[in-house]
């Protein structure tokens, strides 16, 4: 990139999310930090853990401190301020929110910065996401041609979003990256992560990692785990995560009556995760819809952790032939993809686990993901101011 360059990144906010995870490893990275260049972050909304993490990194987090939903002439103003303030060559939006402001914010400033945007959301299935994020796709389909690139991190949501109008001529596809010395296998680390979460059996532990929230489907996996506990698999859920330790009404319910309370156990989000990831058994995501590129696997699959998933989004093209991949809301299947992996034995799942890592390592490693950002940033920068 040319010296000098600033890149201002706009994002919803900064808690807990696979967008937010990714542009915190991209921005705090040496091949980014170690040039000449300016790369700024301004979250929407009130930073959350990922923001505080960049602070204490170092680096500089902005906020308009906007609430959920409602956008405001404070913040307007405060948009305008910061884009006069750093007055960046690039600005580059993550996910549909941030997008939105940094075609706005774009247009406060002359010259006017080239603008990016970067879509971490599938659309499986457009019929459940909200009426407001209906109404925003619609909206960016049809300004999609003023970014310079649009960034999209799933082969499959590049086929989607160009399905409801998405101009194709702007699509750039750069998957996640992982770190894949900080999560790598560790055998000792199946006692650590067992003492840690009080684990005091030997059943096969098999883990879902993510946020609370709907389009996760984990009554779909609370269901499988009940069905390959009838087919004598001896299982110990673990669902850890934002609000997970906090399950709904009906949730809770569900899994009391589908896990036994000494095979079930509920954390809520956890900083420490490559500490003890390495340790877990199988790891699972029983995600509906909306995935694009989920991190955890990723990051299992660094660990040497074998996985099922489903078929959302690019699940399956990450997992590939190192893991198991099964229809979403389908836990018959995901209940035998379970069965499968746990009757592997430890040293069958070290085999499975191995191959994940190395397909990790050859395809999907966190230098790489960064260099092609930075080669993308190179390009756009050099291209020049945007006409009035």
């Amino acid at each position: 990139m040319q010296p000098g360059v600033t890149v201002l990144h706009m994002i919803t906010g900064l808690n807990v999310g696979g967008a937010e995870a990714m542009l915190a490893k991209l921005v705090s990275h040496p091949a980014i930090t170690g040039r000449n260049q300016r790369h700024e972050v301004l979250s929407l909304m009130r930073p959350g853990v990922v923001g505080e993490r960049l602070r204490d990194a170092g680096l500089p987090v902005r906020s308009l401190n906007m609430t959920r939903g409602m956008p405001s002439l404070g913040a307007a103003v405060g948009l305008a301020r910061v884009m006069r303030q750093l007055r960046p060559q690039i600005v580059q939006g993550w996910m549909h929110h941030g997008n939105l402001a940094a075609t706005i914010g774009g247009r406060l400033v002359s010259p006017r910065p080239q603008l990016m945007w970067n879509v971490r959301h599938s659309l499986d299935d457009i019929a459940v996401e909200k009426p407001m994020t209906r109404r925003i796709l619609k909206l960016e389909a049809w300004m999609s041609r003023q970014p310079a690139r649009v960034i999209y991190n799933s082969q499959a949501a590049a086929l989607q979003h160009a399905g409801i109008g998405f101009d194709q001529s702007r699509e750039t596809i750069i998957p996640n990256g992982f770190d894949c010395l900080r999560f790598a296998p560790d055998s000792r680390k199946r006692q650590v992560f067992r003492r840690l979460f009080d684990i005091r059996n030997q059943a096969t532990v098999v883990a879902m990692v993510a946020r609370s929230h709907p389009m996760k489907s984990v009554e779909t996996l609370v269901e499988a785990v009940r069905l390959a506990r009838l087919q004598g698999a001896d299982l110990h859920l673990l669902l850890a995560g934002q609000d997970m330790d906090r399950p709904s009404p009906a949730l809770r319910e569900t899994l009391a009556a589908a896990v036994p309370p000494e095979r079930l156990t509920l954390a809520g989000h956890r900083a420490d995760l490559a500490d003890w990831l390495a340790g877990v058994d199988i790891v699972a995501l029983s995600s509906a819809w909306g995935e694009a590129f989920p991190n955890i696997l990723g990051e299992a699959m660094a660990c040497g952790v074998p996985c099922v998933t489903t078929d959302v989004g690019d699940s399956g093209w990450l997992v590939g032939q190192a893991g198991l991949v099964v229809p979403p809301r389908d836990p018959q299947a995901m209940a035998q993809a379970l069965c499968r992996l746990e009757r592997l034995g430890i040293a069958g799942r070290r085999v499975l686990g191995a191959a994940g890592r190395k397909r990790v390592i050859e395809h999907f490693s966190l230098d790489e993901t960064v260099q092609r950002y930075e080669a993308l940033y190179s390009e756009i920068a050099g291209a020049g101011a945007v006409p009035a």
